[in-house]
């Protein structure tokens, strides 16, 4: 199927994913030039969320929405690459504190310091008072936990007989045997319907 920028904006998911790809990428490569090619992007996730005092893995595991043995396992790759270790946790003798190694801390710092050029230069590109509008609104709908009082609308009804735009008979043909009220037509921007 053709993408026609034109009639058809890119969805929201698309763009977010297209975002995080590009910044990803921008921050791998700085990572890759100063010693830490090896930090795949499963690494990165989890390292960003260890925090300066650490953290336990079941905290981590419920930050990512994983199990405690995912997180095991990625801990298990960190300390194998001498990015984080593991330190007894002082309220529980079975416990564990996961907290970043030297070289850890100074692969974070290499990150946040490209993540930061990069707002410099989005905020360059649009306007700082554009880029600063931007950052403030994704704050307030995904801040610091995005699945916390979320008040999102309803999902709309199925358009009706008569509305305009994808009634056509050109869109009915392409579209009938949609079971869900999902588009797979080009060129139409409608409310209800998400375009694939």
């Amino acid at each position: 199927m053709n993408y026609n920028r034109v009639d058809m904006p890119k969805s929201l998911q698309l763009l977010f994913r297209d975002a995080r790809s590009a910044i990803e990428a921008a921050v791998r490569a700085d990572l890759a030039q100063n010693g830490f090619g090896d930090v795949a992007p499963s690494h990165s996730a989890l390292l960003r969320n260890v925090g300066e005092d650490g953290a336990r893995p079941s905290e981590l595991a419920a930050h990512a929405g994983v199990t405690r043995q995912a997180i095991t396992k990625l801990v298990d790759e960190l300390e194998r690459l001498d990015l984080v270790r593991r330190d007894p946790d002082p309220d529980d003798g079975r416990g564990v504190i996961v907290r970043y190694t030297d070289r850890g801390r100074a692969g974070v710092a290499i990150a946040r310091k490209r993540m930061l050029a990069l707002e410099r230069a989005y905020a360059a590109q649009v306007g700082a008072d554009r880029w600063a509008e931007v950052r403030s609104t994704l704050e307030i709908l995904f801040g610091d936990d995005p699945h916390e009082d979320l008040n999102l609308p309803a999902a709309p009804g199925p358009i009706q007989s008569g509305t305009p735009g994808p009634q056509s008979s050109t869109h009915q043909t392409a579209c009938t045997n949609a079971e869900t009220p999902v588009c797979r037509c080009e060129g139409w921007s409608v409310p209800g319907f998400v375009h694939i």
